[in-house]
Order: C-alpha cells, then structure tokens, then sequence
C-alpha cells in the first residue's frame, strides 16, 4: 500500500500535535526551571551588589540547582508505571534535554575559578540548552519559542566579547526566561485552553 502525499501530511501533522500535547502537559517543567535559574540569577546578583557574601553568592548555584534536580526526579517518577513506559519510549528530544542537563551537572564540577570568569561556565551550561529548545521549537512550530531561543543564542555567545562582570547572574536570568520561563507560560496556557473546551 503507496502512502499518498495527503496521507503523509495528515501523519506528520498528527505526530507534531501529540509532541505539542506533551510538551503542553509537561510545561510545569519549563516552569519550574525557567522561574528556578531565574531566582538563582536574581539572588546571586542581590548579593553581589548588595555585597552581601559576595565570595559565597555562587552557592546559590551550589544548593539551589541540585535541589532543583532532586524535585525534577521526584516529580518524574512519582508515578512509576506511567513514567516507565513514557521513558521506553522518548523520543531523541527527550534524550537531548537529558544530555543538556547531564553537560549543564558536569559543568558545575568545573574549577571555572582558574579561568578567573564565568564565561566559559555561561557558554557550556546553556548553549546546549539553547539548541535543544529552539530544535523543539522548530519541531512543534512554535514562532515565540523560535525567537526566544535565537534571542537566547546570541546573548549567551555575547559572553565571549561583552564584560558583564556583576551583571552575569542577571543576565542567566534573561536566559532562562527566554529559553523556558516564557515558552512554559505560552504552553500552560495553550494547556488550560485545551482542558476548558
């Protein structure tokens, strides 16, 4: 039996509008990691310029991220027998947030003190981060998520060549509002639509 072009159309059509219907579903995960880095950025900048423990404002990182993977996991895994079937059968993206999250973990045990910034930390914490939202963006077709990522891009690579200096952890705010804060509220919404019609 010959697939017809139509018929190949209606199919892709179907499994963009079921990725988009997870994505929907889990877009407390946008949520929760956009508002998380975003308080992390704002804390630490508070206490930067408030000097206020300024050597130690980069435990706010320390304890806040891995919190943040602990109740992530607990989150995922509260129903076991759904989350098992639901991990046997992601798909590559799931896959590339999950090595995004690995390189993000790595990049924390770095000794970034040698290089004497924080650049380098920018750099590989959220560009792998950055190109996974805008592949996912492009996948569901979804425009804000598509500018907000490229958005994201340019001002994560802006690192190599502006000195932010104390400004670094506010601007790792922008990056998460841009990269999940922002698409998670736009499909929570598209979310509660759905649910009400």
């Amino acid at each position: 039996m010959e697939l017809q072009p139509s018929d190949s159309l209606k199919i892709i059509q179907e499994i963009i509008q079921q990725r988009k219907q997870k994505y929907e579903a889990n877009g407390f995960f946008l949520l929760f990691w956009g508002a998380l880095i975003a308080l992390s950025g704002i804390v630490q900048f508070t206490m930067l310029i408030s000097d206020f423990y300024p050597k130690q404002s980069g435990m706010v990182w320390a304890v806040l991220m891995p919190l943040g993977f602990v109740v992530n996991f607990v989150i995922l895994f509260r129903n076991r027998g759904e989350q098992r079937k639901a991990f046997l059968s992601a798909d590559w993206l799931d896959w590339a947030w999950f090595i995004a999250g690995v390189i993000a973990l790595l990049s924390f045990l770095i000794p970034f003190t040698s290089w004497n910034n924080y650049e380098i930390a920018i750099l590989t914490i959220y560009f792998p981060f950055a190109f996974v939202a805008l592949a996912v963006a492009l996948q569901l077709k979804m425009r804000l998520w598509v500018t907000t990522s490229l958005i994201a891009i340019v001002i994560i690579y802006s690192v190599l060549y502006c000195p932010y200096g104390i400004f670094l952890p506010l601007l790792c705010s922008i990056v998460a509002c841009l990269l999940f804060l922002i698409p998670g509220i736009q499909l929570y919404i598209h979310h509660k639509k759905q649910q009400n019609v």
